[in-house]
């Protein structure tokens, strides 16, 4: 791996965990996509896994809600899985270089959606068979892009929940999700020793990222902070997808 690899590397995770840190989401898109510009797709997301466990185990636990997150969200977590080791494992598309493109068109949707705000309803009575449809949807994308951004977070912002345990289940979620993602990965060989090692010490600029972005709350607007990342990562996403456009 070369310096300006590295480099890539360690500016890629600081940047996403200032968004983590700033806006309580968007570790993995921004991260993946920006050492897509230095990496292959596959060995992006091999390093993404070790920092994404790390950060959303301590987002999960955060909170006396654990177990009724579980009870609401567990058919959504259950088909996500199955059904992202089976797409990973029968298409084969994870990590490829069309896989590249369609991970960009879908951080373009993601960032079109969240900048216009658009945010549909979903009733509680309707989670019971909402919820597995979503897991089944976000499975599908994420065995083929290793990104669980959509249908996912539209999905989730469009519940009826608090704040506090939506950050809860999302941290639970991408656990689950990040863990299946790892196990498609590591059945086609995306792990070796420089990827694990480089995931490892990725947890480093990862977490002065969300430090730093915890504090930038008090300097500027989380709703400001999540707008210069959105169309941030909707320019990443138009240069990932150039190849489909």
């Amino acid at each position: 791996m070369t310096e300006i690899q590295m480099l890539v590397i360690a500016g890629a995770f600081l940047v996403a965990g200032v968004a983590k840190g700033a806006i309580g989401i968007g570790l993995p898109p921004i991260a993946v996509g920006l050492m897509t510009l230095a990496l292959p797709l596959e060995d992006a997301l091999a390093m993404m896994t070790i920092p994404t466990l790390a950060t959303n185990v301590w987002q999960a636990g955060y909170g006396p809600g654990l177990g009724r997150q579980i009870r609401r969200f567990w058919s959504l977590a259950a088909t996500a899985m199955v059904t992202l080791v089976i797409v990973a494992a029968t298409l084969g598309e994870l990590g490829s270089a069309k896989a590249t493109s369609i991970l960009g068109l879908l951080l373009v949707a993601y960032s079109l959606l969240a900048l216009v705000a658009w945010r549909p309803h979903v009733p509680r009575h309707a989670e019971r068979w909402a919820n597995p449809l979503a897991g089944v949807a976000t499975g599908f994308m994420t065995g083929i892009t290793g990104i669980a951004a959509v249908p996912f977070l539209p999905y989730m912002q469009s519940l009826e929940i608090q704040k506090d345990d939506l950050v809860q289940a999302l941290g639970l979620l991408f656990i689950v999700i990040t863990a299946a993602l790892t196990l498609a990965l590591f059945r086609q060989g995306a792990f070796d020793a420089a990827n694990v090692i480089g995931g490892c010490a990725a947890i480093v600029p990862t977490s002065i990222g969300v430090w730093l972005g915890q504090k930038s709350r008090n300097a500027l607007s989380p709703e400001m902070f999540r707008r210069v990342f959105l169309v941030g990562l909707l320019a990443l996403g138009l240069h990932m997808a150039r190849g489909l456009l």
